[in-house]
């Protein structure tokens, strides 16, 4: 029997999958990723320890499978920058995506080559988790170090480099560098230039589930697969994540909702337009059908539930939620405004504070976590709205995963609130599948896009919108909701600078 197998190589660890063709997985292994957090937001990983993971994940589900054909692997990763010496050795740790040290770096591009300049080339406004700032940053710290540089790769052109000996990168996973030109499709030769990074030192950017080339011989016995296993090009996590729930066409849109919530609309063309940018919506190539997506955040989302239930004791995610279930629309007026980790889309603003509004001696604890719930989906619905204005594009259904998509409470709100139908697709480790989904289009076990999401066998939940509460909600979205962070703007700027004179 032939098999796919699916790599996801994330923050805290890295996965492997094996299916059949049809999606069933037949074997599945995992590695914790030791993510190095140091001072002052810093955080590293070792690039031999990551391979070594990924390489024991490979073995584990190969053996799993036993002799069956591999038609191909392919890699779903984070977005992280690996820097190689002319003998394939790592010359400083990975920085991770999330790493703040670059922050400053950001900011000099948008004073020098200008920010509207960089968004209208990449869909990206200039910021700290873009891989060209992690490699300057290097580069300005360790000049020395630096000169020996022969390969600048991120995680995911890494991963099929060590398997294959070729380099290569997807066009997704390159966008996220903030160097590569979305419209030429190629890498921008004006931001390399600036940035003085030679651009031997990059992958040749290709299609996702375009051919890399086949396993390495010297690694066939540490991963188990065979000498001449096809790799291809895989993705962005999150964007493998939608292609495996079947997000391929415009005007669907995916809300990924765990510790952080992406909210992701797929589109016809990139948007770039400069007048655009302070709304910090991400507009790049999306890993399947030549589309684009635009992705707006809310930096804290289930992460908000783990500060509640870590802080005050006394109650599990399922008896916080039936309690909010028991208040009615509007949580007796107390409102959540969902900015505990700052504002990132619709405006990026890092003073931005969450907060509890409308509380009196009467609120129950149902009512504070009913007011959680409806502010992360007014703040869901505000950024959807953002990307279908400057899109054009009419978003006409939601699939969510993650965490929320296993509360029917908080997936009938959605719908709710958007007055939109909201699609749960129970489809275990996304990532990976969609990895392998690519992989199998590489192959030619699918004929297309369409036809790969056809032959997954995941089951879907339907919520369709109540039009009465519908319309209870848009009245607190429209009256209330909508002016919450500009009321607080002012306040939270002046709470910052208090602070920091504290210090």
């Amino acid at each position: 029997m032939s098999y796919l197998i699916g790599l996801d190589v994330g923050s805290t660890s890295c996965k492997a999958v094996a299916c059949d063709l049809d999606g069933h997985f037949l074997a599945t292994s995992s590695r914790p990723t030791i993510t190095d957090y140091l001072e002052n937001g810093w955080s590293e990983l070792d690039s031999d320890k990551l391979w070594s993971g990924v390489a024991a994940c490979l073995k584990d589900v190969v053996d799993q499978v036993g002799a069956d054909r591999c038609e191909g692997v392919a890699v779903a990763t984070m977005n992280s920058t690996v820097l190689l010496d002319a003998e394939d050795r790592p010359l400083h740790p990975i920085i991770s995506w999330l790493d703040v040290r670059t922050d400053k770096i950001a900011e000099e591009w948008k004073r020098t080559f200008g920010a509207e300049k960089i968004y209208q080339l990449t869909g990206i406004n200039p910021n700290s988790v873009a891989g060209i700032t992690k490699i300057q940053w290097i580069k300005n710290q360790y000049p020395e170090l630096f000169s020996k540089a022969h390969r600048w790769l991120q995680v995911q052109d890494f991963i099929s480099y060590k398997l294959t000996g070729v380099a290569k990168v997807s066009y997704t996973n390159a966008c996220r560098t903030m160097a590569f030109d979305l419209n030429k499709r190629e890498w921008s030769e004006d931001i390399l230039k600036t940035a003085g990074i030679a651009p031997a030192l990059l992958s040749e950017p290709v299609r996702s589930g375009s051919l890399i080339g086949g396993v390495q011989p010297s690694i066939e016995k540490l991963t188990g697969l065979s000498a001449g296993t096809p790799v291809f090009a895989g993705g962005i996590d999150y964007a493998c994540g939608a292609f495996a729930t079947g997000i391929i066409d415009t005007g669907q849109m995916l809300n990924s909702t765990g510790t952080s919530e992406q909210i992701m609309v797929v589109t016809d063309q990139p948007q770039t337009n400069p007048s655009y940018i302070n709304q910090n919506f991400t507009s790049v190539l999306h890993v399947v059908n030549d589309k684009y997506y635009m992705m707006g955040m809310i930096l804290a989302s289930g992460g908000i539930f783990e500060w509640f239930k870590r802080e005050f004791k006394g109650g599990s995610f399922d008896e916080l939620v039936e309690e909010a279930s028991r208040q009615p629309i509007g949580a007796n007026g107390c409102m959540l405004l969902p900015y505990f980790a700052g504002r990132y889309s619709l405006s990026i603003d890092a003073n931005a504070k969450g907060a509890f509004t409308g509380l009196t001696l009467a609120t129950k604890r149902g009512d504070v976590v009913r007011s959680m719930i409806e502010g992360l989906c007014y703040e869901m619905m505000a950024n959807l709205s953002g990307m279908q204005s400057i899109s054009a594009t009419n978003v006409h259904s939601i699939y969510a995963i993650g965490g929320a998509a296993k509360s029917d409470f908080w997936l009938q709100m959605k719908a709710d609130v958007t007055g939109l139908t909201v699609k749960s697709k129970f489809v275990p480790e996304s990532a990976a599948l969609g990895a392998a989904m690519l992989a199998g289009l590489g192959a030619g076990v699918y004929a297309s896009p369409t036809d790969a999401v056809e032959r997954m066998s995941h089951q879907e939940k339907i919520y369709q919108p109540n039009e009465q509460n519908h319309e209870k909600y848009q009245k607190i979205y429209k009256a209330l909701y909508q002016d919450l962070y500009i009321a607080l703007k002012e306040f939270n700027e002046k709470l910052a600078g208090v602070q920091n004179c504290l210090r």
